[in-house]
């Protein structure tokens, strides 16, 4: 039984007061054989029966607020009971009453799980909330599922929607989509869903990418023309802006030199193939051995000549000590 699964994965459910009802995500999980870490749970008095299980942490406000309590690393999410209707997903529109056990489901989620599809339950529910539009692409990808056909024309025609939604949220859904390792079928669905082109100013085609096992950065790097500006626009993190900079730069001139500089963990990142250096290389000779050997105080010239050797290192054209020595004092 559905309750049962339920309070063994969330104990704490068991304190919650009578004809509570879990609903959404975890109930999709749990029908799919998956093991949710968190559960939305409805409820008439939602801060009364998150406080009873712990710390509250609200989020959101007015009807749409949520009280979180996480306990024994699950995630508790407590909101008032809503109609099942106004969801975005029949995937996401089956509650489960905790004391009966009944199941909910006035829109046959449990028969789309089965049939592994995406299905809206109206279009209205997509311009109360655009940003769901884009979740379906995410869903689709993470259980491998199809936008059925209706709901994928539903998105199109409201696809220049998605650029009013809050940066975050949009770009939490895009970083889920391009975390997944399916690349090409992300940027398939994205045309087909048409937004491809609010989102990233051109239409994509997927044909175009050959890779699918991309990180984040390396499908950044591959999609979006003008990093700075997206990046601010989307409210990126710094270090994301960095390495997809990094990334387009190497994708233009992929030397050893550059690859080293920008080390093994993001150079392996790059979406083409290269030859990639010895990323262990140290310099044959340290600092104070360079200075001794060209008279030199330390300073910037002593650093050029540092960096030159493990250049030279890298080009194979000094490979032994003996060779440095000569290097370095040919360099002062």
């Amino acid at each position: 039984m559905l309750r049962d699964i339920l309070l063994r994965q969330f104990p704490k459910l068991v304190d919650v007061p009578p004809h509570t009802e879990a609903i959404g995500g975890a109930v999709r999980d749990i029908l799919l054989g998956a093991t949710p870490l968190d559960v939305d749970v409805e409820c008439d008095d939602p801060l009364g029966c998150a406080s009873a299980l712990g710390k509250v942490i609200t989020l959101g406000r007015g009807d749409l607020t949520v009280y979180r309590v996480v306990v024994d690393g699950r995630v508790y999410d407590f909101s008032r009971k809503t109609d099942l209707s106004r969801r975005d997903f029949t995937i996401n529109a089956i509650a489960v009453d905790l004391t009966s056990g009944d199941m909910r489901d006035p829109f046959d989620g449990e028969q789309d799980i089965g049939r592994r599809v995406v299905r809206m339950i109206h279009a209205r529910n997509l311009e109360d909330d655009p940003l769901r539009m884009l979740r379906a692409v995410r869903l689709a990808i993470r259980f491998d599922f199809t936008i059925d056909d209706a709901t994928a024309t539903a998105i199109r025609r409201r696809s220049g929607r998605i650029v009013t939604v809050a940066a975050e949220r949009v770009t939490y859904e895009l970083h889920a989509i391009f975390s997944a390792g399916k690349f090409r079928r992300a940027l398939r669905l994205l045309n087909e869903a048409a937004l491809d082109e609010p989102l990233f100013g051109y239409s994509i085609d997927p044909s175009r990418f050959p890779s699918d096992d991309l990180s984040l950065a390396a499908a950044y790097a591959l999609l979006v023309r003008d990093p700075r500006s997206f990046a601010e626009r989307w409210r990126w993190s710094d270090a994301l802006q960095r390495d997809v900079r990094t990334l387009q730069q190497l994708m233009r001139d992929p030397n050893l030199i550059a690859l080293y500089d920008a080390g093994e963990k993001l150079a392996r990142q790059l979406p083409l193939r290269a030859e990639m250096p010895d990323f262990s290389m140290k310099p044959l000779l340290n600092g104070t051995e360079i200075a001794t050997l060209t008279k030199l105080p330390p300073g910037p010239q002593l650093g050029a000549i540092k960096r030159a050797l493990i250049e030279a290192q890298l080009r194979g054209s000094v490979r032994t000590r003996e060779e440095a020595e000569r290097f370095v004092t040919s360099s002062a």
